[in-house]
């Protein structure tokens, strides 16, 4: 049930950044937030809030910038959480997860245009919400590592000459895009240098890259 506490509910976490993330919380119900509030602090993650409106969610995701927020869809303020959704998505690069007590069609339509990472329906259980935030929150992750490849806003399509290449690929190629050796992109990534010469020859192959005087860097600036 939703009062319950599941400290080990989710599946376990092996990724440093998704523990230590940081989730605003808006919503006008006090015992949802207070809920919320306790489980995911009580997991390992950060909260920011809660907060009980869309304008003092906008304000302090502006000073605190989480990394996800949970919005409420119906609540006071200048914007619905439906607006605020796409703001903090255009202003700050701030996805969402909603959260409401509505499955109105015409609801969901529009909350699904502005590319929400999920959609709890109240009342929901403990373990959805950790499921939901783990995997929302990876998928920040695998986005994000592919906007710094890309250089672009929150969230992005890459293009198809990459689609083959993973998260951590993606994040080995930028920095080899920018000049940087294999002993450098290991001291950056805080891995052997083996392993960064591991995935370069992954690059390599998935790039169709087959003969061995096409230098990787200038491919890449291609």
């Amino acid at each position: 049930t939703q009062n319950s506490k599941l400290k080990t509910a989710a599946p376990p976490r092996q990724d440093t950044w998704v523990e230590k993330a940081k989730l605003l919380i808006a919503d006008d119900d006090v015992t949802i937030t207070m809920n919320l509030e306790d489980l995911l602090n009580t997991n390992g993650y950060t909260v920011v809030g809660p907060v009980h409106s869309s304008d003092d969610a906008y304000n302090l995701a502006r000073k605190e910038k989480p990394d996800l927020a949970f919005l409420d869809i119906k609540m006071p303020g200048k914007m619905d959480g439906i607006e605020l959704a796409e703001t903090l998505l255009t202003e700050f690069n701030i996805p969402c997860i909603f959260v409401s007590g509505y499955d109105d069609y015409a609801i969901i339509e529009r909350a699904k245009r502005v590319k929400p990472l999920s959609f709890l329906l109240k009342p929901f259980s403990d373990r959805q919400v950790l499921v939901e935030t783990q995997i929302a929150l990876f998928k920040v992750n695998a986005i994000r590592e592919r906007q710094f490849f890309n250089r672009e806003e929150f969230p992005i399509e890459i293009p198809k000459r990459y689609a083959g290449l993973t998260p951590t690929e993606l994040q080995v190629a930028a920095l080899v895009r920018k000049g940087k050796t294999s002993k450098e992109v290991a001291e950056l990534m805080d891995i052997r240098i083996t392993t960064v010469q591991w995935h370069r020859r992954n690059i390599r192959k998935k790039l169709n890259l087959v003969n061995k005087s096409e230098n990787l860097t200038m491919n890449l600036l291609l």
